[in-house]
C-alpha cells in the first residue's frame, strides 16, 4: 500500500477538528491507495492525488455522495455518485441521472462480491437523497475486464459511447443502468443490509457514507 501523502504543517485544514477533517484525511489516503494498487482503473496517478489539499477532499465529500467500506481507520472500498458535469454533460438531465466513479476494493478483499454490495449501498443512499434519480452512468476502461464483469452482472449496459484518454491512449466505454427508484427501495434492501451485516461479522468492515455516521 502507498504511504499517505505528507500534509503541510501550515495547512489551515490541520487546525480544524471533527468528522469532516477525519473523513477528508482517510479519503485522501484511500484514493492514493486505489490509484497505486489499481492504476489500470483510474485516469489519475498517485502523484496527481498528492497534489490535492485536504480542503479539496472536504469539498469532494460535501458535493458528492461517497459510499465507503471501512475497517478501523482505513477505507478498504470506495465509490462515489456525482451530478452530471454542467458543461460536459449538457445532454444529461441532472435531476434524474448520476455518474458513478472511483469504484475500488482493496486487493485483499476482492473476489467476495464486496464491490457489488458497495455499489448497491451507494444506490440506496443516493435514491434516498434524490428520489427522482432513475439512471446511473459510468465510464470504464476497455481493458478493465474485472470492472466490466461487475457492471454487467449488476445490469449495466454498454451505451456505445467511447472516449479516448489522450494522456494514456486508453479507450473508455460508457455504461448505463436505468431503473425504477421505487423498485430499488422496495426490493433487495433488506437482503443488502443482511449481506452487509455478514461482511461485518466475517471481515470486520462497515458500510457508510463519508460525512455521516457508520451504518
Amino acid at each position: 500500500m502507498t504511504a499517505s501523502p505528507a500534509l503541510s504543517a501550515k495547512s489551515p485544514a490541520e487546525t480544524r477538528q471533527g468528522s469532516g477533517l477525519r473523513d477528508a484525511r482517510i479519503l485522501q489516503r484511500a484514493i492514493c491507495d486505489s490509484v497505486s494498487t489499481s492504476p489500470e482503473a483510474f485516469l489519475k496517478t498517485a502523484d496527481d492525488v498528492n497534489e490535492f489539499s485536504l480542503d479539496h477532499w472536504e469539498k469532494e465529500i460535501q458535493s458528492s455522495t461517497w459510499a465507503v467500506i471501512e475497517r478501523g481507520q482505513e477505507l478498504v472500498g470506495i465509490a462515489v455518485a456525482r451530478w452530471p458535469h454542467r458543461e460536459m454533460d449538457q445532454d444529461i438531465d441532472p435531476k434524474t441521472s448520476r455518474f458513478i466513479e472511483s469504484v475500488w476494493i482493496d486487493p485483499g478483499l476482492r473476489g467476495r462480491r464486496m464491490g457489488e454490495r458497495l455499489m448497491r449501498f451507494l444506490f440506496e443512499v443516493e435514491c434516498e437523497k434524490c428520489p427522482d434519480v432513475m439512471q446511473l452512468l459510468l465510464w470504464v476502461f476497455d481493458k478493465n475486464h474485472r470492472a466490466i464483469r461487475l457492471y454487467e452482472r449488476m445490469g449495466f449496459k454498454d451505451t456505445g459511447q467511447r472516449n479516448v484518454d489522450t494522456r494514456g491512449g486508453r479507450t473508455e466505454l460508457q455504461y448505463q443502468l436505468a431503473f425504477d427508484t421505487a423498485v430499488v427501495k422496495a426490493t433487495g434492501k433488506a437482503v443488502n443490509k443482511a449481506a452487509r451485516r455478514e461482511d461485518l461479522r466475517q471481515f470486520g468492515v462497515t458500510y457508510r457514507t463519508l460525512g455521516a455516521n457508520t451504518e
